[in-house]
């Protein structure tokens, strides 16, 4: 992919799921990566496990939900690989809770899944001008545009991210430094896998062929991490120079029935 090799990449959410996906996408295309993960344990697993495939890699344990945290996570960004040239926001947490949510959970995903994208934009911006261009990365959702039952704290947040996606995106044109989201319908990761079986009792096979699930997107099954990951890793390229305020569907036709 154009424009990716030797570029600084940071990663929230960046030890399982969609975000560990993108930063062995990243890598393989030539990126240093950065995993800013809150779990410590499978942070540095993840980044063990990358650096044995030869990836410039650094896990730095990192709330985004904590300004202090952040702007750590990027200074130590800076000391080891000089640079930031591209963010992708994915860390959230998964509160689906309907008008029952109590002050704790709203407080909760918004800190997170709307606060800390806001938070490593700031602190990572500064680091991009210097280098007089940027890549933002928000993972949003299907949800940021449909309504789902119980779902009222999550959906609220994933759409908070879509239009933060085009406001940001307006803010910082000025800087060359672009914004764009994606927004994956449902996506087969440990996190997902645990909610499935969880309330539905279903495995993987099972859930693609339910019609609430596989079966409500056109392509009758759910998606892999690496599918998100490559579009990802499209938008931070420079194949993708000029779009910005975009969010991308990666939804396997959900949101379009």
């Amino acid at each position: 992919m154009k424009g990716i090799k030797g570029k600084v990449v940071i990663v929230t959410g960046g030890a399982q799921g969609i975000g560990r996906a993108t930063c062995e996408a990243f890598i393989c295309h030539g990126a240093k990566v950065v995993i800013a993960d809150i779990n410590k344990e499978v942070g540095k697993k993840t980044e063990q496990e990358l650096k044995k495939k030869g990836g410039a890699v650094l896990y730095v344990e990192t709330d985004t939900a904590n300004e202090s945290s952040v702007s750590n996570m990027v200074k130590k960004t800076t000391e080891m690989f000089g640079r930031v040239d591209i963010l992708v926001n994915g860390a959230a947490v998964f509160i689906m809770r309907g008008i029952e949510a109590t002050v704790d959970e709203w407080r909760r995903i918004m800190d997170v899944n709307i606060m800390g994208y806001a938070l490593c934009v700031k602190h990572v911006v500064p680091e991009m001008v210097k280098v007089g261009k940027g890549a933002i990365i928000n993972i949003a959702s299907t949800s940021s545009f449909i309504a789902q039952p119980k779902y009222l704290t999550y959906n609220a947040t994933k759409a908070a991210v879509a239009n933060m996606t085009r406001c940001m995106a307006l803010d910082l044109a000025e800087h060359n430094i672009r914004v764009n989201s994606v927004c994956p319908g449902t996506v087969w990761t440990k996190n997902g896998e645990e909610f499935i079986m969880k309330t539905m009792g279903l495995n993987r096979e099972q859930a693609d062929l339910h019609p609430e699930i596989g079966g409500a997107h056109m392509l009758k099954r759910t998606a892999d991490p690496e599918e998100i990951a490559s579009v990802i890793v499209f938008l931070a390229s420079d194949e993708a120079s000029f779009m910005t305020a975009e969010n991308v569907m990666v939804d396997g036709g959900y949101t379009a029935q």
